[in-house]
Order: C-alpha cells, then sequence, then structure tokens
C-alpha cells in the first residue's frame, strides 16, 4: 500500500507564458509509477482565471472526475459543462480540452501507466 496526501504532491505550474495574468494552470501527480501503481496514474489539475488546456490529442484514453468549480470540456464534437460530480471518459486519438471559464475548476485525470507526459495550459 502507498498512502499519500494532496498537500504533500508537488505542485507545478504549467500556466503557459502567453497566458501568464489571465489565470494559473497546475498539476500535482499523485499516484503512478514511482509511486508502484502498476497499471494507472493519477493527477489533480486546477485551473483559475481564463484558462484552457491546449487542445490536443493522445493515443491513450483518460478518465476525468471533476472535484471542485465548473468548466468546459470541449471536442470536435462539441462542448459540454462540466460540475462537481461529472466524469468524463477522453477517447484514444480525441482531439479535446478543458476551459475555466473564470473561477476554479479542479479535477482528477487518471491515464494509464507510462503516459506522464503531461499537455500543459495552452490558448482559450
Amino acid at each position: 500500500m502507498y498512502l499519500t496526501d494532496l498537500n504533500k504532491a508537488e505542485e507545478v505550474d504549467i500556466t503557459p507564458p502567453e497566458l501568464k495574468g489571465k489565470g494559473k494552470a497546475t498539476v500535482r501527480w499523485l499516484l503512478g509509477e514511482p509511486e508502484g501503481a502498476p497499471n494507472f496514474e493519477m493527477r489533480y489539475f486546477s485551473l483559475t482565471g481564463h484558462i484552457a488546456t491546449e487542445w490536443h490529442s493522445h493515443q491513450w484514453e483518460h478518465q476525468v472526475f471533476v472535484i471542485k468549480g465548473k468548466g468546459i470540456f470541449k471536442s470536435e464534437t462539441g462542448e459540454v459543462q462540466l460540475l462537481p460530480g461529472s466524469a468524463v471518459l477522453v477517447a484514444p486519438g480525441e482531439q479535446h480540452h478543458f476551459v475555466c471559464p473564470g473561477e476554479q475548476f479542479d479535477f482528477i485525470c487518471v491515464v494509464p501507466k507510462g503516459t506522464r507526459a503531461c499537455n500543459t495550459a495552452g490558448k482559450k
């Protein structure tokens, strides 16, 4: 067993330079390969202000669970509002990003082990 706490995980600022002053994006890696997780890695994102993650896709699925605030999930097929308790399955290859419309938007994201490359925040 491995036990950690959100407050013990290093908070990494992933706000791109062009969005400094408009908001902030951070990620905390909670569980993953370094902690002995055999299959998945869990990360905690916090977006504040008017900011969005980069428009991107990748070869693996990931699962997102909203913890705090509200946000928007945008993909090639449209967009949906996300509230605490919302869960999203992002399919492999699906172009997407998450948008914080101005206050705070926190979510947990689970990805397969070995996919620790984290697309940082991008243009809205």
